[in-house]
């Protein structure tokens, strides 16, 4: 029992704090980013469920960038389809080639009134507390990639979406064709949208 509960830790700790490389067939490139969904095995779903852990929406990210270049990552909040907030935004300054690492999003459901919300990425993970009166939303949660999507410089590219609506008519979530914003935002109360931003980065 004492080793199964070491491994659950270990589990968790890499999978939702600092992520970890898996072999690409795509080496990095100086010229493309690329990301595509992460598809947890049967043994690892197991293992989050057993530890208690929501399940997050994995990625994987390849290729290379300049060393003036960054990743930016954040969560964007939408009310009927209108954007309210962008929460936890956040870089990968220090990492500048990707070979397979994961990131990931979550919304746990902490009680009637509140969620928290997590991005993890290759340097580590931030969260916050969001107020979401989740006990009258019938809910989704789901990625909004189904295959390895390339990254265009400044242009944001929208990974997964947690929705919201009051009400028991919840419609699925349809991904745009060019990884933009999903279509039919504004048929749900509240949607959240991760976001990932390949783009010139900023020093103060």
């Amino acid at each position: 029992m004492k080793n199964i509960k070491k491994y659950l830790i270990a589990l968790m700790s890499i999978f939702l704090l600092v992520g970890c490389s898996f072999p690409s067939s795509k080496g990095p490139s100086g010229a493309t980013l690329s990301i595509k969904p992460y598809t947890l095995s049967e043994h690892e779903r197991l293992l989050l469920t057993m530890a208690g852990a929501d399940i997050p929406q994995f990625f994987t990210v390849n290729g290379k960038i300049a060393e003036d270049e960054d990743l930016k990552y954040s969560v964007e909040v939408y009310h009927e389809g209108r954007l309210k907030e962008e929460l936890l935004l956040t870089s990968s300054t220090l990492d500048k080639r990707f070979k397979g690492e994961l990131i990931s999003f979550n919304v746990a459901e902490l009680d009637e009134g509140h969620a928290k919300i997590t991005l993890s990425y290759p340097s580590g993970s931030t969260s916050t507390t969001y107020p979401i009166e989740v006990a009258s939303l019938a809910r989704s949660f789901g990625n909004l990639v189904g295959t390895d999507s390339t990254l265009l410089k400044d242009k944001p590219i929208y990974l997964a979406a947690w929705v919201g609506t009051k009400g028991s008519m919840l419609r699925s979530i349809v991904p745009s064709d060019d990884s933009g914003l999903p279509k039919g935002l504004e048929t749900y109360d509240i949607a959240l949208l991760y976001k990932v931003v390949w783009t010139d980065a900023k020093w103060d």
